[in-house]
């Protein structure tokens, strides 16, 4: 059996999102290259926890200039917040209560205390977590599961969440089944 699935990206309930989507509110630094495309602009990470703070310590291979956004959830632990302070990145615990763009371009972030941030940029972490990694653990030969007979290709496999590595282990995974059955079939 192999179970290969994708994700469908859970944005934010922040008013004002859908108009600055794709263009300066972003789900991925990777994907689609959008964290050098504001290389060097004020960004700002949002995620509760240890997870927006990771994305957020992330983001300082790109600017200098960012903010961590926790929307008034979940704590970050003290090592990371630590990791934080060290690169100078301010955690907003307050929620958000509106993105203000011009143009698709974001132009600050304002929160239900008042307080209203100059950003260029915003990345969001999503919900999806199937384990601490984000991923079920494979074979990294042929894609099979802990479960004789189950092999998992595409984003349930990994935490690298790119249709290139989906592929690929699509494709890693429907050779060594082909193999599985060649040799339940006494041909290999």
């Amino acid at each position: 059996m192999l179970l290969a699935r994708g994700l469908v990206d859970e944005v934010p309930l922040l008013s004002g999102i859908e108009a600055l989507y794709g263009r300066s509110v972003h789900h991925c630094l990777y994907c689609d290259g959008y964290g050098f495309e504001h290389s060097g602009e004020p960004m700002a990470a949002y995620g509760a926890g240890d997870k927006g703070a990771g994305l957020a310590l992330m983001m300082t291979q790109w600017s200098p200039d960012v903010i961590l956004c926790t929307g008034g959830e979940a704590d970050v632990t003290p090592p990371m917040a630590q990791g934080l302070t060290e690169r100078g990145i301010k955690i907003f615990p307050d929620r958000i209560v509106g993105l203000e763009g011009d143009c698709g371009r974001l132009k600050r972030v304002r929160f239900q205390n008042g307080i209203a941030i100059e950003r260029s940029a915003l990345f969001f972490t999503t919900g999806c977590q199937l384990d601490e990694k984000g991923g079920v653990i494979t074979d990294p030969l042929t894609e099979e599961t802990s479960v004789p007979g189950v092999y998992v290709a595409g984003d349930v496999s990994r935490d690298v969440l790119l249709v290139v590595v989906a592929a690929a282990e699509g494709a890693k995974a429907g050779v060594a089944i082909n193999h599985a059955l060649l040799r339940e079939d006494g041909l290999c």
